[in-house]
């Protein structure tokens, strides 16, 4: 986590001018109360409307980019919050890549409630990094009472629903493995992706691992027919013994018009 954000607060400086705050510069963000669910959950969304040339960042940005962050700390009566990320494009800026969006983009947002019968309210803090010919920080703030506005944004949520990366399943990825190899500061993994039918065309694949001592960087990627073959480092920064549990890896294959998203990678 350090050195992630040693590389961010790096970029970040590489670009940063005068301004401080992005404020109205990059467009604009909403929190969309959207509707209902019939357990009881409520599908919100986060919605960016970003001006011309403009662009935010994925989830996992990159070496190029800046990590989002959420703080729900004031919300009252949330059992969980599960954020979905359509597929994001690939960018390259001077020569460094980075993975996120541009033009309008719906983050949907699934809040369950500890107690359904009791209101929700959301108390989030943004934090976010916009890029243009110049990158700056920005922040939003949102608070809402879930359900006293129904129906709002439910076109843009559901397309952002219908544009979420495929499953292994549905890409007809036939296994993926992986192998770990430690490297004095982490583990070198190899991760084998096979598929029914070759691919053809530029992969960018991002590996990733829910742990914030571990930063792993964008994939090195090469295809032959059938088989994605994937090398990346994970770097650890914590304290004591690196165990990786394989079912926590995620791996993400972008091929510029759609992404595939693996969940668990076992031994090869």
């Amino acid at each position: 986590m350090l050195m992630q954000m040693m590389k961010s607060l790096i970029i970040a400086a590489m670009f940063l001018p005068a301004v401080t705050r992005a404020d109205e510069i990059y467009g604009n963000v909403d929190f969309l109360n959207g509707w209902r669910l019939s357990d009881g959950s409520y599908q919100t969304a986060i919605d960016f409307d970003l001006n011309d040339g403009w662009k935010t960042y994925w989830r996992t940005p990159g070496p190029a980019g800046i990590p989002p962050f959420f703080n729900w700390g004031g919300s009252t009566n949330i059992a969980n919050i599960e954020i979905d990320w359509p597929t994001p494009h690939v960018f390259e800026t001077y020569g460094l890549t980075s993975i996120g969006y541009k033009g309008h983009i719906t983050l949907p947002v699934r809040i369950t409630p500890n107690d359904p019968s009791v209101p929700v309210s959301v108390e989030l803090q943004m934090e976010f990094g916009v890029c243009s010919d110049i990158c700056v920080p920005a922040d939003a703030r949102f608070n809402a009472k879930l359900g006293s506005h129904p129906e709002d944004g439910v076109p843009a949520i559901k397309a952002a629903l219908q544009d979420l990366p495929l499953s292994a399943q549905s890409a007809d990825v036939r296994s993926a493995t992986c192998s770990l190899s430690p490297n004095g500061s982490g583990f070198d993994i190899t991760a084998d992706l096979k598929f029914t039918s070759a691919l053809k065309g530029k992969h960018t694949t991002v590996i990733e691992y829910e742990d914030p001592d571990i930063w792993i960087d964008i994939a090195q990627s090469s295809i032959t027919g059938r088989t994605l073959t994937a090398n990346a480092t994970m770097e650890f920064y914590g304290d004591g013994m690196l165990t990786v549990d394989r079912s926590a890896i995620r791996i993400t294959v972008l091929d510029g018009t759609k992404a595939v998203e693996i969940q668990g990678c076992p031994a090869s």
